[in-house]
């Protein structure tokens, strides 16, 4: 990538942050975890306080879990060694292009030194209490996270950590809570905070409440939409899991922006449809949004392309062959609307028949639309 990048090269975390204080911040850091003086999880969190738009990048072998458990906040991803280059160039560069589609600086920083998402205060109250009881679960703690959007998104990031080498991606909170462990999951909860509470003004917590409805409703009619359409168990699965975290960015804006995201809720219509008003105000869409958070955590790709090309699905790269976007786009277009706003013209994308024809999925339509109206098309979790 030398044609392509500027790569330099320190020796220790001390020389690396003196030569950002000095010459500026960077685009993406990749610091080793187990180094003399300074270890990776300090480094990386001196840059997210001082330099919070930089990726940040743990690359290590060293696996001491209490170590390793201190670069969840700081490090946006974290790979093992032995790496292969290139996964470590795709893990660089998925989030970079995606960061050059939004127009705002501050937006890019903003969520790039984003550490949590905010959950339900209700939800966050029964969690932290399940996990301090002596009966909780496996189980038990699962059911409450799948509860909220923040806390799956931010159980399923952990589960993409190389550290934990799953041979196939959790897609559900159970799974994810049976591959970290209970006790690593209280330790993260309980000592390193890894779920928010949502502490924003008293009228954003309503948007935050319908948000999180309709994510869990959208989640199981995406599994039960793949399901009908003859994918198998696995695959549906994770339909369920793109579903639940395809509104993301939309949390994020509600968290940061709730008074200014209010105000373009009653403009929404035909012609000023959602996602064109939140590119117009923040310079970006929730889509987007949440497509650049799951790529900079290490979702899958198919994942994070579905989620940022739900609403406008011919846009995708490569045509868009993706099972995943074109589950997501038809329980978008044709299931209820999020409930944000006060009319439902303009906060769902038009079924795109051409799209769905050209991936093989038009034929399902029909059978798709007998699903949404059906109450018990929830899928299962």
């Amino acid at each position: 990538m030398a044609g392509q990048w500027d790569t330099f090269f320190f020796a220790s975390g001390p020389e690396a942050l003196a030569w950002i204080d000095a010459n500026g911040p960077v685009d993406v850091i990749v610091s080793d975890m187990r180094m003399p003086g300074m270890d990776g999880a300090q480094v990386l969190e001196t840059v997210r306080r001082d330099h919070p738009a930089t990726v940040r990048v743990i690359l290590s072998g060293y696996a001491e879990e209490s170590a390793i458990l201190r670069t969840v906040g700081p490090a946006h991803l974290y790979l093992a060694k032995p790496c292969t280059p290139a996964a470590l160039q795709q893990a660089i560069a998925r989030p970079l292009a995606l960061r050059e589609r939004m127009t705002d600086p501050g937006l890019r920083s903003a969520l790039t030194g984003l550490s949590n998402l905010p959950s339900l205060p209700a939800v966050y109250g029964e969690i932290e209490a399940e996990l301090r009881s002596p009966l909780a679960s496996a189980r038990s703690v699962a059911a409450i996270i799948a509860r909220d959007l923040a806390m799956t998104a931010e159980l399923l990031r952990l589960t993409n950590s190389a550290y934990f080498s799953l041979g196939t991606p959790a897609a559900t909170p159970l799974q994810a809570l049976r591959a970290v462990g209970l006790e690593t999951v209280q330790t993260l909860v309980l000592g390193i905070g890894l779920f928010r509470q949502f502490s924003g003004r008293p009228g954003d917590l309503p948007m935050l409440e319908a948000l999180t409805r309709f994510s869990l409703d959208l989640a199981g009619r995406c599994e039960a939409l793949a399901l009908a359409s003859g994918a198998p168990a696995e695959l549906a699965k994770v339909a369920h899991c793109t579903g639940m975290l395809s509104h993301i960015g939309t949390l994020v804006l509600i968290d940061a922006h709730g008074a200014a995201y209010r105000t373009i809720l009653p403009r929404v219509d035909v012609k000023n449809p959602l996602d064109r008003l939140e590119q117009e105000t923040f310079g970006a869409a929730h889509g987007l949004i949440g497509a650049y958070l799951l790529g900079l955590w290490g979702f899958a790709p198919s994942l994070v392309e579905a989620v940022a090309h739900a609403w406008h699905p011919r846009e995708a790269p490569a045509g868009g062959d993706n099972p995943l976007l074109g589950v997501l786009h038809g329980a978008l277009a044709l299931g209820p609307a999020p409930l944000l706003a006060s009319t439902v013209e303009g906060t769902r994308p038009a079924l795109d028949r051409a799209y769905l024809a050209r991936v093989g999925l038009d034929s399902h339509v029909p059978a798709w639309q007998a699903l949404i109206s059906s109450p018990c098309s929830k899928g299962t979790r």
